[in-house]
């Protein structure tokens, strides 16, 4: 039996983005290679108790001793790989602990997410941009084996790290399985009715930040004909900088908008609900490593409208209307096309279901394990 290690911090302490990946990936290791491997944990919380783990779960939690806490993860982490026999230990967000001499007999993985952070300046600040350049140029240096989570995020990383190709593997993400269930007329009618949502919207899932660029698709939504102005439905944590041009632009057109441009905050339990009932997804970001969110629309079997640039075409396929982020008279064609071409919207929702194949959970979680296994043969 081989004995993985993890960084398990955002397994356990971030409910959405890193932290999904962080739980779709173990969990799907534990459900479908049981006895490959033993999983350890690594968490710098003690985390027993956690709602992410089932009573059954087979995974084994290491905490540092109350007195280690702080440095731990960042330093204390190769002396416990010894401890515990540890054979890989895969960083699942950007990053590898610190060693002065690196282990020969631990291998070390990394998943690198996306360089963000050197592309869009204005939604990070100086010290936390450096502190991502010197962690992951770190961790690349140290892997034995880097994961990039797309294509485009590989050659991203190897441009700009002077990575050689053979060290990157990609390996897709997927979705919480909660996002494939087939709802009933009453889970359906439960959400709407908690939320009060109208019976027909527009959908936007993400941070609203400068990077996610919800600005162009309100532009987009403003300058539609009247009797297609669905509400639009925007479920993200708000960046307070860019949240100001947000509500700037709002005032612009005040009269026409009214109560139909709806901020809501809900549970990733009632998530898929919202997704599967919306009439089109609206995602034109400038910049993604991956843009799971494309990927739980796809899945939600709704239309997709996301941008021509980055990880995006590559997650959304041939069956979403791609963008100029930056032109929201194209975002708005494409809210227009799908409104009115109802064989057009049916086919890329088709092609969206046929796409999905290259991120099936047997698929990723096989490539994921091919990587673990090559490294110790």
């Amino acid at each position: 039996m081989i004995n993985v290690a993890f960084d398990a911090k955002r397994f356990f302490q971030n409910a959405t983005g890193l932290g999904n990946y962080s739980r779709t990936l173990l969990i799907n290791l534990n459900k479908y290679h049981p006895f490959l491997f033993k999983l350890f944990l690594f968490s710098p919380i003690s985390s027993e108790n956690s709602s992410s783990l089932s009573k059954n779960h087979l995974f084994n939690i290491i905490n540092p001793p109350r007195y280690r806490n702080f440095f731990w993860r960042i330093f204390g982490v190769p002396k416990d790989c010894e401890k515990y026999l540890i054979h890989i230990y895969h960083g699942l967000s950007n990053e590898l602990p610190v060693e002065m001499v690196k282990n020969p007999k631990i291998k070390w993985v990394v998943t690198i997410h996306d360089i963000a952070f050197l592309y869009y300046k204005m939604d990070y600040s100086f010290f936390d941009r450096f502190i991502h350049f010197q962690k992951i140029k770190y961790s690349c240096q140290k892997a034995d084996v880097i994961i990039a989570v797309s294509e485009y995020t590989k050659t991203d990383i190897c441009k700009n790290f002077n990575l050689p190709p053979e060290k990157v593997a990609v390996v897709y993400q997927t979705v919480n399985d909660i996002f494939k269930k087939t709802y009933t007329n009453d889970e359906f009618q439960h959400v709407v009715n908690l939320y009060h949502l109208p019976n027909q919207y527009f959908l936007s899932v993400g941070s609203i930040t400068a990077r996610k660029n919800l600005l162009s698709a309100l532009k987009a939504w403003k300058g539609l004909p009247t009797e297609y102005q669905l509400p639009f439905l925007i479920i993200g944590k708000p960046n307070r900088k860019y949240f100001k041009e947000i509500k700037a632009e709002l005032n612009r057109f005040k009269e026409i908008y009214s109560d139909k441009i709806i901020f809501k905050n809900v549970t990733n339990e009632h998530l898929p609900i919202i997704y599967q009932n919306a009439e089109i997804f609206i995602y034109p970001s400038y910049f993604e490593g991956f843009g799971i969110p494309v990927l739980e629309a796809l899945y939600s079997g709704i239309p997709v409208i996301t941008s021509n640039s980055t990880s995006l075409p590559e997650v959304g396929g041939p069956g979403a209307y791609l963008v100029d982020p930056a032109n929201h008279d194209e975002i708005k064609a494409g809210i227009l096309f799908f409104m009115q071409h109802k064989e057009q919207r049916e086919d890329a929702v088709k092609k969206g279901f046929e796409h999905l194949k290259n991120f099936d959970t047997h698929v990723v979680t096989d490539k994921l394990v091919l990587v673990y296994q090559n490294l110790l043969q």
